[in-house]
C-alpha cells in the first residue's frame, strides 16, 4: 500500500485541491510569482512548494508533443520524490498509442489525461483503459456553452468545436468507466468568476464518475462553493496559486475552517 489507510484532516483537505502547472520544453509557460523560488520557471521547485503545503496530487499540462518530451522522465522522478501523485496531459490531451501511455507510466506518471484523442481516436483510449485500468485514465472535457444548460465539446486545447454535446460524451465515459472527468469551462478560464457549477452538475449526473472542477477559480470562496455543492470530488487550481495570490496552505486552512471539510463552524 503506497498511501496511509487513514489520513489526518490536513492530508485529506490537501488531497481535494489539485494544483496545475503548464509546461513547455521542461519549464513553466509563465514564471511563477510564488515568493522564495530561486528559479520561478522550475516546475519541480513549484510542485515541491505545493507538496509542502499539503497537496497530494499535481496535474502537469504539457504543451509539447510526444516527440519532444525527453525531459519528462527526470521531471516526473523529482515530483515522485516530493511525494506527489502525478497526472499528465501531453500535446493537448493526445494519446498516440497504448505504448506511449505505457512509457509514461513507466517514467512515473500515476494517470494519463486525454481529451482530443477521446474524440479523434477513441479506440486508443479504450485500449488504454483495458490495458491499465480506468483509474489510470483521466478525461478532460473542454466545453463551451452552446445554449442555456447545453455545452459542446472542444478539442485541440479548445480551438476546435466538435459539435458533440457534453452530455453525450459524459454518457460514453460512464460506460468506459474512466477514473475521473475534469470538467473544464473554456468560457470561465482566466475570468476568476468561479466554476460553472451547472456544467459540473450535468457531467456528474450523467456520468456518475468523480468530477474535477476546472475553469474560472479566482478566490477561496469559489473552491468552497464547488466542493460544498455536492457534485465536485476535486478542484483544479492554476493561476491563483501560480501567481502567488494564495498559497496551498491558504486553501487548506480555508477548507479546514469550513464545517463540511474540517472541525470549524461555517
Amino acid at each position: 500500500m503506497s498511501h496511509a489507510l487513514f489520513r489526518d484532516q490536513l492530508t485529506h483537505v490537501g488531497d481535494l485541491v489539485i494544483p496545475c502547472i503548464d509546461v513547455a520544453e521542461g519549464r513553466t509557460t509563465t514564471p511563477s510569482r510564488i515568493s522564495g523560488l530561486d528559479d520561478p520557471s522550475d516546475v519541480a521547485a513549484i510542485a515541491e512548494v505545493y507538496a509542502e503545503g499539503s497537496a497530494q496530487k499535481i496535474f502537469l499540462d504539457v504543451f509539447d508533443d510526444w516527440d519532444a518530451i525527453d525531459y519528462l522522465p527526470a521531471l516526473l522522478q523529482r515530483l515522485k520524490n516530493a511525494g506527489l501523485d502525478v497526472l499528465v496531459s501531453v500535446g493537448h490531451g493526445k494519446l498516440p498509442s497504448v505504448a506511449h501511455a505505457r512509457r509514461l507510466f513507466e517514467a512515473g506518471a500515476d494517470a494519463i489525461s486525454v481529451s482530443t484523442s477521446l474524440v479523434e481516436e477513441p479506440g486508443t483510449v479504450e485500449a488504454a483503459v483495458r490495458e491499465f485500468g480506468g483509474q489510470r485514465v483521466m478525461v478532460v472535457i473542454n466545453s463551451r456553452a452552446a445554449a442555456p444548460g447545453r455545452w459542446t465539446v472542444h478539442t485541440h486545447d479548445g480551438a476546435v468545436d466538435t459539435g458533440i454535446s457534453v452530455t453525450e460524451l459524459a454518457g460514453r465515459l460512464a460506460e468506459l468507466r474512466v477514473g475521473s472527468i475534469l470538467a473544464n469551462s473554456i468560457d470561465r478560464e482566466g475570468t476568476g468568476r468561479g466554476f460553472d457549477l451547472d456544467l459540473i452538475h450535468t457531467v456528474a449526473s450523467v456520468s456518475g464518475l468523480p468530477i474535477i472542477a476546472s475553469g474560472g477559480c479566482g478566490d477561496l470562496d469559489h473552491l468552497q462553493e464547488a466542493l460544498s455543492a455536492g457534485d465536485t470530488a476535486y478542484v483544479l487550481v492554476n493561476n491563483m496559486l501560480h501567481n502567488g495570490k494564495y498559497s496551498i496552505r491558504d486553501v487548506r486552512d480555508r477548507l479546514l475552517a469550513y464545517s463540511s471539510f474540517g472541525t470549524g463552524d461555517s
